[in-house]
């Protein structure tokens, strides 16, 4: 490796959105998640987590509703 061109590898504090906090080792000094092994779904066996996060799929779809990306539209004529 060459000597001075690599950031610092140290550790890190990580805190998700559920208040929980763990040490890692990052080129980063902190850094927010939103899950984390003590609140994802497939670690608790609760399926309720991402209900808060729902509505960005309707916001999305709502946002591109009218856009048909150059798709070929069905017709009743068939």
């Amino acid at each position: 490796m060459k000597k001075e061109i690599h950031p610092r590898y140290e550790d890190c504090k990580v805190v998700c959105a559920c208040g929980n906090t763990f040490e890692t080792r990052s080129t980063s000094k902190e850094l927010k998640v939103v899950v984390c092994n003590a609140c994802h779904p497939f670690y608790t066996g609760k399926k309720g987590r991402f209900v808060s996060e729902a509505g960005r799929l309707e916001k999305f779809q709502k946002k591109y509703a009218g856009m048909d990306y150059g798709q070929k539209k069905e017709t009743e004529e068939n």
